[in-house]
């Protein structure tokens, strides 16, 4: 009787314990995303905080879609490789490629990045790409932009060599050993101002290109995009992708300048 009595008195408890919801943040799906943790302005570890342009984009998609961010951070091709095998779910500053696309679904694009040269501070005979003719320059492993360079070298005139780190390819430029180096144009002029580096930009940015967010060919890949899509959207209609645009670049990169360009001019 006594056996019954404690079963009974213990039953609301019991219950309580199972209607008690779970917490929200373990609720929330997860979306992994790849990045490098000094990538400035896109990506940069502050503590123990990711923050950067691509960051706030993909925390405000996360926020529209209720997943939780979870980053893993790591050197580019390392991002490349767990992109590549489904350890991360997508990769923020990825540019929207039909070489890519033959691997990877891509969302909307959420903003547009052109490419452009930088060299040594000291150098004063190079002022931009007609300058560039038996030069050399150099691109960061696994980047777009060398690509790029070479849809505007058509003869095959300037010699192209890639290196694996940012500091690599920083200290062969200030020190002579390579001519310029090819990048994003506003990941050099951030890296510039805000690692107070010995280089400068010329020249005009060129090899406009739209990016947006990879995502593996499978089941969870396609439901994942279909609801980025969605977001992104939302996130150009009310203002969003504009506003964290111009908080770290003072412009409007979430839209296709050159398009842009031409319907003014019509």
């Amino acid at each position: 009787m006594r056996l019954l009595t404690l079963a009974i008195c213990s039953l609301p408890l019991l219950l309580t314990a199972c209607d008690k919801p779970a917490e929200k943040a373990d609720d929330e799906p997860v979306l992994r995303v790849g990045a490098i943790p000094d990538g400035y302005p896109h990506y940069f570890k502050e503590g123990d905080t990711i923050k950067g342009f691509s960051a706030d984009i993909l925390n405000a998609v996360a926020g529209k879609i209720h997943y939780k961010v979870e980053w893993v951070t790591s050197d580019w091709v390392g991002v490349l490789g767990s992109l590549e095998t489904g350890k991360v779910d997508t990769v923020g500053n990825f540019a929207d490629t039909p070489e890519r696309r033959k691997k990877y679904d891509y969302s909307a694009p959420y903003y547009y990045s052109a490419a452009q040269l930088a060299v040594s501070k000291n150098n004063t005979t190079i002022h931009g790409l007609q300058d560039m003719k038996g030069k050399t320059v150099a691109a960061d492993l696994g980047s777009n932009y060398a690509k790029v360079l070479k849809e505007f070298d058509p003869k095959n005139e300037i010699k192209l060599v890639t290196f694996e780190g940012m500091d690599v390819v920083v200290n062969s430029v200030a020190q002579g050993k390579v001519d310029a180096y090819v990048s994003g144009q506003v990941i050099l002029l951030g890296q510039i101002k805000h690692k107070n580096l010995p280089l400068k930009v010329v020249g005009e940015p060129f090899g406009l290109k739209q990016v947006a967010l990879p995502f593996r060919k499978d089941a969870r890949g396609e439901a994942l995009k279909q609801k980025v899509d969605v977001a992104l959207g939302e996130l150009r209609a009310d203002g969003t992708l504009k506003k964290i645009s111009e908080k770290w670049f003072d412009r409007d990169l979430s839209v296709d300048t050159e398009l842009t360009s031409v319907s003014k001019r019509q």
